[in-house]
């Protein structure tokens, strides 16, 4: 009996030694399949995260691009008013012998010119000058000659030309300031 015993006792062993192993394996793909419900959830997360930000900023630049629309449309509009009364008074344009008529239809276009300039401020078009003896830029100037300048060095503003614009909304150079640069 002894040998029965020690006969099916073998086996059992075997039995408990596969069963051992294969616990060990569940347990191991238990734990790797836990860490990757984890690793799962993170990436998820993650993504959801981005996916709220990228479309959060999708938002905002669209907001930003109605709102230049809306903005460009409604200087577009009125510099049309502007440029029809321009019309009008082109069309009521004087003869050059009537002094009278003819300063009162300059006071008219002045008064247009203004118009004008009211309105690129009202849009926050602003004009702005170069500095003179600071250093040339191009993004910032636009060249249109250049001179020997007496006490001062090369590719620096010697004189300004024309003036230069920006707007406020958004921030950047319109037009570039008409600069003589040093030589």
């Amino acid at each position: 009996m002894n040998d029965d015993y020690a006969a099916a006792d073998a086996p059992r062993e075997d039995h408990t030694l596969g069963s051992s192993t294969l616990y060990n394996l569940l347990k191991a793909f238990i734990e790797m399949r836990e860490r990757n419900d984890r690793q799962h959830k993170m990436l998820e997360q993650s993504f959801n995260k981005f996916a709220a930000e990228t479309h959060k900023a999708y938002q905002n630049l669209r907001q930003e691009t109605q709102g230049e629309k809306r903005f460009s449309l409604a200087l577009l509009n009125e510099l049309l008013d502007i440029h029809t009364e321009m019309e009008h008074i082109i069309a009521q344009r004087p003869a050059l012998d009537d002094a009278a008529a003819m300063t009162s239809w300059a006071d008219a276009v002045a008064v247009q010119s203004r118009k004008v300039k009211d309105a690129v401020l009202r849009f926050g078009i602003q004009e702005y000058d170069a500095v003179i003896s600071s250093a040339y830029n191009p993004a910032l100037h636009e060249r249109v000659g250049s001179a020997r300048v007496e006490g001062m060095g090369p590719n620096l503003v010697a004189e300004q030309r024309e003036r230069g614009y920006a707007s406020q909304q958004p921030e950047f150079v319109l037009r570039r300031p008409k600069v003589i640069v040093s030589e």
